[in-house]
């Protein structure tokens, strides 16, 4: 079978925007500030702004009600509302509301997310600059990433065929009241009541499907060190400047782009596709 990341990261990709990575493992939980390395298709966190000492503002959050997402012509769902009797559930009783999601091939995806927020980082240039000093001063290393952009969800549910036919029948709790009528309804307050044949199944809450990171721009450390020599060189040398250049301040203050970058997913970590 393919590889589980390498199908999930390629069918969200792009989906709340460029830039954005897709969270993998999808019950992995970051938070706005994470400082951390990539490795394989993920990011692995290891700090925080606040840990660090670097206070950074936040943006005012934005929200979306819902996001789903399935594979075409290869997921069915079958709504059950209370009180109603027969049909192809199994392991619902006839009191109880749910839904029965059947997959007609192997690697089909269902996504579904409930309750939307985007936050954000504010203040970069000073972020860059408290960036820049950091790496200068041999506290900051530059494949460190910090999550600027995190998407959070309130639910989640993540359901990947492990073969043809594959199925899930989820029971929604009783203050839902109503059936589940879409997909997003399967995103809230639903738990799985029996299932067969899948590879991944997430059924979450306060999840963070999506986020960005920044890091210092590789081409703005090369021109430093074009001018001034090898950074790391420079920290253990005897007449090293002990502060950042003034006229290096000075281009961060004038545009802060220049200093920093929003790297890709790195989709190289994910191989070929095989197991």
């Amino acid at each position: 079978m393919p590889d589980p990341s390498r199908l999930f990261i390629r069918a969200l990709s792009g989906i709340w925007g460029n830039g954005y990575w897709v969270t993998w493992h999808p019950s992995a939980r970051y938070r706005l500030g994470d400082v951390g390395t990539a490795q394989g298709p993920g990011l692995v966190p290891i700090s925080s702004l606040d840990e660090i000492g670097i206070t950074s503002s936040q943006l005012a959050p934005t929200t979306r009600d819902e996001l789903t997402w399935r594979t075409r012509g290869g997921v069915s769902v079958t709504y059950k509302a209370a009180g109603q009797a027969g049909g192809p559930f199994a392991a619902l009783a006839d009191a109880q509301a749910g839904a029965l999601v059947e997959f007609s091939r192997e690697n089909a995806l269902l996504v579904a997310y409930r309750g939307l927020t985007e936050h954000r980082l504010a203040d970069q240039p000073l972020l860059a600059r408290e960036l820049i000093e950091r790496y200068w001063a041999g506290t900051w290393e530059l494949d460190w990433c910090v999550i600027s952009h995190l998407v959070t969800a309130k639910s989640g549910t993540v359901l990947l065929a492990g073969e043809k036919g594959a199925l899930i029948e989820m029971r929604a709790q009783a203050t839902l009241g109503e059936a589940p009528a879409a997909l997003a309804d399967l995103a809230a307050g639903v738990r799985g009541a029996r299932s067969s044949g899948l590879e991944l199944e997430l059924l979450g809450k306060q999840v963070t499907p999506f986020f960005r990171v920044l890091r210092l721009r590789r081409r703005f450390i090369r021109g430093i060190e074009g001018v001034y020599g090898d950074v790391r060189t420079l920290r253990t040398s005897a007449n090293r400047p002990p502060d950042v250049p003034t006229d290096v301040l000075e281009e961060i203050r004038e545009s802060p782009d220049a200093a920093l970058e929003f790297p890709d997913q790195p989709t190289s970590a994910l191989g070929d596709g095989t197991a």
